[in-house]
């Protein structure tokens, strides 16, 4: 008995080490020099005459140590594939980009799978999250910052297109610090007045990694999320989408008027949500199956509108338009 004992004790001791390899340390060299990364377009390479823009959440893969997921690097691929095939003017990563984001291993993955987009100069504007900070906290910030020099190492950050403000907040909050947490608090309600302000804009678009509402089996809603950033979101007069991701799923609210989706379809294990009304927290108003589909999401400017369309990707390897949902001008 004492044998067998040590035997497990070993070979469980074993499968750590190679858990460990396998995911990937810190350590192992890059594919691209120590002192550079391949850089992702930014605000300068927008192109003026598409009418499109794109959003997608939860690119990560699935790492070594979650064995009892799914794993869907070929989904990942079709999805990031579909998205710079349709040469949108810019992407929004709603957080999440890759498995561990001190790793060498998972940044060289996720160039790999982008170097089409990168190559196009597609635009690429990220939300930074709690998978980018996996594994060492500096490294992290370097190789996110390194790859998105257009961010000059903000952690929030907004900018306009045509006739549409963009928010971009940081809701991993346990990676920040009390006065972080408040000049952010301060920071995002100035935009928003700024935006509401500002009449050469019409949408006001906010977008962050954890959702205020979910009815997710796996994540919670993040109450900070709702207090800081969705509370001054549907008293504002401009606002009209907030975006998040984090539950690997697809789910759409509409608190006072006000529409809060939820977009992680990118590729990591998917989520299953409560769809009982007796059990989930929130009345999502797209009716789908527990476990949804891959996908991103795309909005286009039609006809002094916004179209927001899920775009899922079906068993064919085809995209499919759905929910589609148009949001007009605010009035006031």
């Amino acid at each position: 008995m004492k044998r067998l004992v040590t035997g497990i004790g070993i070979g469980f001791a074993g499968l750590l080490l190679a858990i460990l390899i396998a995911d990937g340390a810190d350590s192992i060299p890059p594919k691209h020099s120590l002192q550079t990364f391949p850089s992702y377009a930014g605000f300068r390479d927008i192109n003026p005459t598409e009418n499109c823009f794109i959003l997608v959440g939860d690119t990560q893969s699935t790492s070594h140590w979650e064995f009892w997921r799914e794993r869907n690097d070929k989904e990942r691929k079709l999805v990031i594939d579909e998205i710079t095939g349709r040469g949108p003017a810019f992407v929004i990563h709603l957080g999440d980009l890759t498995t561990r984001g001190s790793s060498n291993k998972y940044w060289d993955q996720f160039d790999d799978f982008h170097k089409e987009l990168r190559d196009k100069t597609i635009p690429y504007f990220p939300i930074l999250e709690n998978h980018e900070l996996y594994g060492n906290d500096k490294k992290g910030l370097k190789n996110y910052f390194g790859h998105f020099p257009h961010l000059e190492h903000r952690r929030w950050y907004s900018f306009t297109w045509k006739n549409i403000g963009f928010v971009f907040v940081d809701s991993n909050f346990s990676a920040l610090t009390k006065e972080q947490i408040e000049q952010q608090a301060r920071w995002y309600s100035r935009e928003i007045e700024r935006f509401d302000k500002d009449e050469g804009v019409d949408y006001l678009i906010v977008c962050c990694h954890e959702p205020p509402f979910t009815n997710s089996r796996v994540v919670h809603p993040n109450e900070k999320v709702k207090i800081y950033f969705a509370g001054p979101f549907v008293q504002s007069r401009k606002t009209c989408l907030f975006f998040s991701g984090h539950s690997h799923t697809y789910e759409r609210f509409q608190i006072e008027g006000k529409f809060f989706i939820l977009s992680g379809g990118g590729g990591g294990p998917r989520h299953e949500v409560y769809i009982n009304p007796g059990k989930r927290r929130y009345n999502d108003v797209f009716h789908g199956p527990e476990r949804r589909f891959f996908h991103f999401c795309e909005i286009e400017i039609r006809n002094q509108a916004l179209l927001c369309k899920a775009m899922s990707l079906e068993s064919d390897e085809t995209f499919t338009a759905i929910d589609p949902v148009t949001i007009l001008k605010p009035e006031g």
